[in-house]
């Protein structure tokens, strides 16, 4: 994850925490049992109090700007939430693979798509994608590859082995890189389409 997200991530939980603790804080306070244990210089609320009596709520009720207030209020904070929650499956630039330094990392896409044009550029391919899904313990490479006709798919993912695979797996070394090469051919039907 995003160190700016993780860091953004574990200041507001932290902060919705503290006002919930606060909160449930000023209400526990109110019980006669807790309130008479306190010392004398605690700021203790009176008995039987509430966050907003009915009383103060009507005359709240009865400002013109009360309603507009808390419905505006209420739905910028849905929105700020629905948003939070949504940026944290937005992938941006893909996941940060590490590289060989300690603070060194590189996106994921950006690999992706070289490996995906090194490939293409390798004899025999006619189109080649790569996708650099997310992994716990090692990277994993998934290639498609369309051979041109007539190719041979021993000869070309010997040559994608040894060209566009190993040069991805020593850009990441010493960590490992896993790859799944999956090839088709186009078939006649598609070549006249094109």
């Amino acid at each position: 994850m995003n160190p700016l997200r993780n860091a953004l991530n574990r200041t507001l939980l932290a902060l919705t925490g503290a006002v919930l603790a606060a909160g449930g804080a000023w209400l526990a306070l109110t019980s006669d049992a807790v309130t008479a244990r306190l010392p004398g210089w605690w700021p203790a609320p009176e008995a039987g109090t509430v966050l907003l009596d009915r009383a103060r709520l009507a005359d709240l009720r009865g400002q013109g700007w009360w309603t507009p207030v808390v419905v505006a209020g209420t739905a910028l904070a849905l929105l700020l939430c629905l948003t939070w929650f949504l940026a944290q499956f937005r992938r941006g630039g893909g996941r940060r693979l590490p590289l060989a330094g300690s603070s060194l990392t590189l996106r994921s896409r950006a690999l992706a798509g070289t490996v995906a044009r090194r490939a293409q550029a390798t004899a025999g391919v006619d189109r080649a994608h790569v996708t650099l899904p997310a992994g716990k313990k090692r990277s994993r490479a998934r290639v498609r590859v369309l051979l041109e006709p007539g190719a041979e798919p021993g000869p070309v993912l010997r040559r994608l082995t040894h060209g566009a695979l190993d040069e991805a797996r020593s850009c990441l070394a010493p960590h490992p890189l896993a790859a799944r090469v999956r090839m088709s051919v186009r078939t006649t039907r598609e070549r006249r389409a094109r």
